[in-house]
């Protein structure tokens, strides 16, 4: 008979409770204020996409797009027109498309880095 490790492999993929701790107290310090530049970043099934917005007090940002990250957000959605923060939950993003349909394809957002207020 054969015993099967399957906690070892558990360990390595969940992690540890102290790298948890990091990754919330990391989240915690990072808050969003009004004309901050924040950096995200959102996995889709053609790749990482990344791209920038600044934060405002009415929500629903438009993100600038790198030109790559652009180019395959068209390649999935041909009518794709623009990319903006969810209006009702700031961890998603929005994919605005030229076409009419009911709802808009999103993503939840992998990364994001507020690095300053604006200039």
């Amino acid at each position: 008979m054969s015993i099967i490790d399957i906690l070892g492999e558990q360990e390595e993929t969940l992690g540890t409770a102290e790298d948890l701790r990091e990754e919330i107290i990391v989240e915690s310090t990072q808050e969003e204020l009004s004309g901050s530049l924040v950096k995200i970043e959102f996995e889709t099934s053609m790749g990482l996409c990344r791209g920038y917005y600044h934060s405002g007090e009415l929500g629903h940002e438009e993100i600038n797009m790198e030109e790559e990250s652009m180019r395959i957000l068209q390649a999935l959605f041909p009518a794709c027109n623009g990319v903006f923060v969810h209006q009702a939950n700031r961890d998603w993003v929005e994919i605005s498309l030229a076409e009419h349909i009911s709802g808009f394809p999103e993503y939840k957002i992998y990364n994001r880095i507020v690095t300053g207020g604006a200039a």
